[in-house]
């Protein structure tokens, strides 16, 4: 049996996170654009930032096409940076740009633990804009009612080595279920994964939605 390495993660969740109005036409555009999303790719951040697809990793569709509500999200997200920063015990100064995707998670979807940032002495960082890396990361959630798949939980891991497919994995989590609407936030260096998701029908319309947003800010010099 794995133990815990470290102590678990904080984590901030702010439910009814848009208006309805808002929701409904981040919906609405998600479904008018499914040709735009591709295979969601994983990042290798040393010795050269690279960008590929891996089954073995994770499986689902991405796309950066955010069309004319990408104002709108932004917005929404950086007001509500000082209460996740807060509640997640981010300290130093505030971010200063953020990186968003929409994803879709299908039948069989998944995302196997990770961390958001790259580590090691010769790591490339990941940011909106050269010189930043991620601070904070945060996941919106939004679907269809009725909820028409099931799993697809995010579950954080505590603070240390990441977990992987070969070893035991810790025994202690925070688990949380994607609600609907609502905007989950955590330290870009925690070890997370998307658990497996099922959608019996198939249909995109019944995908597990997300938009995924990194707070970034410039590298302070060690």
């Amino acid at each position: 049996m794995s133990e815990v390495t470290g102590p678990l993660p904080p984590y901030a969740r702010i439910t009814d996170f848009l208006p309805d109005s808002e929701h409904q036409l981040l919906f609405d555009w998600t479904l008018s654009i499914r040709d735009s999303f591709r295979p969601a790719t994983v990042s290798k951040g040393r010795p050269k930032r690279e960008f590929r697809v891996d089954p073995e990793r994770r499986i689902g569709l991405t796309t950066r096409k955010l069309g004319p509500l990408e104002d709108m999200l932004r917005e929404r997200l950086l007001d509500a940076l000082q209460e996740l920063m807060a509640s997640t015990g981010t300290g130093g100064p505030p971010p200063t740009s953020l990186e968003l995707e929409l994803a879709a998670h299908g039948d069989g979807a998944y995302y196997r633990p990770h961390i958001d940032i790259p580590v090691g002495a010769d790591r490339q960082p990941l940011g909106a804009n050269p010189g930043e890396d991620r601070v904070l990361s945060a996941v919106y959630y939004f679907y269809a009612e009725p909820r028409a798949f099931s799993g697809g939980q995010l579950r954080l891991y505590p603070f240390g080595p990441t977990p992987t497919l070969a070893g035991p994995r810790p025994t202690k989590h925070v688990e949380l279920e994607p609600v609907r609407n609502s905007l989950v936030a955590f330290p870009s260096w925690v070890p997370h994964e998307v658990r497996p998701i099922s959608v019996p029908s198939g249909q995109f319309q019944d995908y597990r939605f997300a938009v995924n947003c990194w707070y970034c800010r410039v590298l302070t010099p060690a």
